[in-house]
């Protein structure tokens, strides 16, 4: 936006705790703040200031390059703070905001924002609904104001009003008594002024922000069933007909593609997931899995993962930052651990690749179309080439090339009648 500005400012600290900013408590897995910062990215809104009240050198994480002021004490509305830098911006529009905003709407913003130039108005108060709604939210809505005006609101005003509750109470008294004029746009929805107060409060935010998503994910084509225990961060990416199961949580920059089914009681962060893929009670950090991937139940996927077309991963399986190959099944109770494997190997019950020797972790490579027999050990560094087989119970300790079984364990021998001189208790 051209000659708009916003100045950002926070509550005090905590209600709960006590030893952190408001504005730092999360909903779906965010700090408040980010909603915030990202719906001003989202309005194009670039040149901002934040005003603190405290707990500066935690919000400061969240505000970038923009100015921070520390609130005065006793000095008002926290716009006060600012006057300097908003005395250093003539002909600028400025949106006044509590960065603990959840809900708070680029478009709405931009709305207000168009509302305000063209009407000329000294001051446009956006509003969640009509005169009611307007007169309980007054204290804490989000305002765009021009920069004369809001100059001579810091002349006029005064900090007689400690805590500037009362800061666009008196600016309307202003406004009419010099006959200037002003505003109110309806957003047209009820959670644009929320705020957190209390404990409660921020769970009704988080049920809030959830319906929000739910609302926004199935007019794209996602299917819920219900939605007992889901939470999905706004930023998360579903293609159209997937299916998300009870007891599913999704987070950061996940994309899921369509028509898969995910859950239940599944997590998913930071990761990808390709189309027609089921993630059946499992657990993916960071990584990638491919079109038609099934897996799981009670399985993890370990950051720097890529698991490619058509694998089957199955129950009590741990994969870490290890690339599978297209079509590999690993059945169960298998762990794979800094691996390089080929396309269509069978991992039989009971695998497990020793990729740390106590100082240092080295990866293994295994070959298309490898089998490996129940209860296999690959102490790595080790190569099995393509084609290679292992025996059951085989520790394998050196490269199997293409085409080889490799047996390592002790050959088998019987002891006749040991039982009978050895566990005369229950022959009897």
């Amino acid at each position: 936006m051209q000659n708009a500005a916003a100045l950002i400012y926070t509550s005090g600290l905590d209600f709960m705790h006590g030893n952190k900013p408001a504005a730092l408590r999360e909903v779906v897995f965010r700090p408040i703040i980010n909603w915030v910062n990202e719906a001003l990215d989202s309005a194009g809104i670039s040149d901002r200031c934040y005003v603190i009240n405290e707990g500066e050198e935690d919000i400061e994480k969240y505000t970038g390059e923009s100015p921070v002021f520390v609130r005065k004490p006793e000095s008002g509305h926290p716009a006060f703070s600012a006057k300097d830098w908003i005395e250093g911006k003539p002909e600028t529009d400025f949106l006044i905001i509590g960065a603990e905003a959840v809900f708070t709407d680029p478009e709405v913003l931009k709305a207000a924002f168009e509302r305000h130039k063209n009407q000329n108005e000294k001051l446009t108060i956006i509003a969640s609904g009509g005169r009611e709604a307007l007169m309980k939210e007054l204290s804490v809505s989000a305002f765009w104001v021009k920069q004369d005006f809001l100059l001579e609101l810091f002349e006029k005003n005064g900090t007689e009003d400690k805590e500037g509750s009362q800061f666009l109470i008196g600016a309307m008294k202003i406004l009419s008594d010099e006959k200037l004029v002003a505003g109110t746009h309806i957003a047209g929805k009820k959670e644009i002024n929320m705020r957190a107060t209390d404990s409660a409060s921020v769970l009704t935010l988080n049920a809030a922000a959830r319906t929000i998503i739910f609302k926004k994910l199935c007019a794209e084509g996602v299917e819920f069933l219900c939605l007992d225990g889901i939470i999905i961060e706004p930023s998360v990416k579903i293609g159209a007909g997937t299916k998300i199961l009870p007891g599913t949580i999704i987070k950061g920059k996940t994309e899921i593609g369509e028509n898969c089914v995910i859950g239940p009681n599944s997590f998913i962060e930071d990761s990808k997931i390709g189309d027609g893929a089921e993630v059946n009670s499992t657990q993916i950090r960071s990584s990638v899995l491919e079109k038609d991937v099934k897996i799981g139940p009670w399985s993890q996927v370990r950051p720097g993962c890529v698991i490619h077309e058509g694998c089957k991963i199955g129950d009590y399986v741990e994969i870490k930052n290890s690339e599978v190959g297209a079509r590999t099944a690993v059945a169960h109770l298998t762990y794979i651990g800094d691996a390089d494997v080929g396309e269509a190997v069978n991992f039989g019950c009971g695998c497990c690749i020793a990729n740390y020797d106590g100082q240092h972790k080295h990866r293994t490579k295994i070959g298309n179309h490898a089998f490996l027999g129940c209860n296999t050990n690959l102490v790595a560094p080790v190569e099995l080439e393509d084609f290679a087989y292992t025996a059951a119970g085989t520790t394998v300790t050196k490269d199997v090339p293409e085409y080889a079984l490799a047996v390592g364990r002790a050959r088998q021998e019987n002891i006749e009648g040991w039982v009978k001189k050895h566990d005369a208790i229950k022959i009897k």
